[in-house]
C-alpha cells in the first residue's frame, strides 16, 4: 500500500501531471516490489517553493509512505527516487527532499478495514 507523492515547483499541465502520476505508480511499485494495484500516487506541480532561499531553479518534495518500509533500504530508494525525479522533472537531486515514513498496517485503512 505505498503512497508516493511529488510536490514540485516545476510547471506541468494537467495532462502531463496525470501522465507522471501513472508513470510514478509503475516506478514505485517496481522499485518496492509491491503490487501496483495497491499503489497511490499524487503529483502537485507549480507550487511556490524555495530551497536554500533560491526560487530560481525547480525543487521537489517527495513523500513515500509504505507498510514494511525498512530504514536500511532508504539510501537505495533515495538514489532511485532522485534519479526518477531528475529524469521526469529536471529537478536536481541536490534540490530534492524525500520524506520516508514506515507505516504500521494497523494504523492505515483501506476499503473499510485496516491492513
Amino acid at each position: 500500500m505505498p503512497y508516493f507523492s511529488i510536490e514540485t515547483s516545476a510547471s506541468l499541465d494537467n495532462a502531463a501531471a496525470c501522465a507522471l502520476a501513472k508513470k510514478a505508480s509503475a516506478f514505485i511499485a517496481a522499485t518496492l516490489g509491491k503490487p501496483e494495484q495497491y499503489v497511490m500516487t499524487s503529483v502537485v506541480p507549480g507550487l511556490a517553493m524555495s530551497f536554500g532561499g533560491d526560487t530560481g531553479r525547480p525543487v521537489a518534495l517527495v513523500t513515500l509512505k509504505s507498510i514494511g518500509l525498512a530504514k536500511v533500504r532508504c539510501p537505495e530508494l533515495s538514489k532511485a527516487i532522485c534519479a526518477f525525479v531528475e529524469k521526469e522533472l529536471s529537478v536536481s537531486p541536490d534540490r530534492t527532499f524525500i520524506d520516508f515514513t514506515a507505516l504500521d498496517g494497523g494504523f492505515f485503512g483501506w476499503n473499510g478495514k485496516t491492513f
